[in-house]
């Protein structure tokens, strides 16, 4: 089971190290350099952060595993868990990004939460924030103080997340241990499909130089049990979304998906230069220069 485990934490090293420096430009009006980096590493590590939930609905459909509870919530937590597992700086800025990207999409529906939103399958934007945070501080307290006290993310909690957190992680690596194998191959077809949309193309171009599907590919590759065939695949869908199809035995993420969260990244950027002090922190005080520089993006201000 050790090796096994080393074996994916090399994987997503090796793909942190393909996220540094995404080759295309994040189009958006009288962005800096910085922000566009910041915008175009924001957009992949979301797109990686939703793969790999689609992939935790492709182990519970491939090996037939039971979850108690809502699977939308117990493939998040597998997500954080591989993630945060690997220990490494680059993919805990992806957790980040995601918990960002979901905090980022609630404020952005102004109406706020709908009563059908009360009836879904998933949780409410904010609660997947939190809960993402809560596997973060649970896992690397230390190393994500200063993200989770820019949130006012309460001690109290925090200690109970540790126990989360190790539930979690020991519960779903139980579970995998038996369709785990040692040296087991699985090929994976990634595709990415012409967009069809100049700038749909801008992300699908994006994506690709960044690796973001191949990382699903890369991941579950190697010591899963799985059989041959299936298709990871990048593709103009007419809706912001991506999806497991468990009879096509297929993940596809979709352009538009890409787009939204440049468009949160991009209007959270405009609106830190319409209102300088909207970067500080909840409190009202001013961020110290270590919360300027941290990776969060409620703490960054823009120059």
């Amino acid at each position: 089971m050790k090796s096994l485990k080393s074996a994916w934490i090399v994987a997503l090293l090796m793909v942190a190290a393909m996220l540094v420096a995404p080759s295309v430009p994040l189009k958006a009006a009288e962005l800096t350099d910085e922000q566009v980096e910041e915008g175009q590493r924001f957009v992949v590590n979301n797109a990686i952060f939703i793969l790999f939930h689609e992939a935790g609905h492709m182990l519970v459909s491939e090996f037939n595993l039971p979850v108690l509870g809502r699977e939308e919530d117990a493939v998040d937590a597998l997500s954080a868990v591989l993630l945060l597992g690997a220990e490494d700086e680059e993919l805990n800025t992806t957790m980040q990004d995601a918990a960002d990207g979901w905090f980022l999409l609630d404020e952005a529906n102004e109406d706020g939460p709908q009563e059908d939103d009360f009836m879904g399958t998933h949780g409410l934007d904010r609660q997947r924030a939190y809960a993402i945070v809560c596997m973060m501080t649970g896992a690397n307290a230390e190393f994500f103080k200063v993200f989770a006290d820019s949130l006012d993310f309460p001690q109290e909690r925090r200690e109970e997340c540790v126990f989360e957190y190790e539930k979690a992680r020991d519960s779903w690596m139980s579970l995998l241990a038996a369709n785990m194998k040692e040296g087991a191959k699985t090929k994976f077809t990634v595709t990415y499909e012409p967009a069809g949309n100049e700038d749909l193309q801008g992300f699908a171009d994006l994506l690709k130089g960044a690796g973001a599907l191949e990382t699903i590919a890369t991941v579950f590759g190697e010591g899963y049990n799985l059989k041959d065939g299936i298709k990871i695949t990048g593709k103009t869908c007419g809706t912001e979304n991506a999806f497991w199809y468990a009879g096509d035995r297929e993940i596809t993420y979709c352009y538009e998906m890409a787009a939204f969260h440049a468009g949160l990244i991009s209007n959270w950027f405009e609106n830190q230069t319409a209102d300088p002090d909207a970067a500080n922190d909840a409190g009202g005080e001013e961020a110290t220069d270590e919360q300027t520089d941290a990776t969060a993006v409620k703490l960054k201000k823009k120059e």
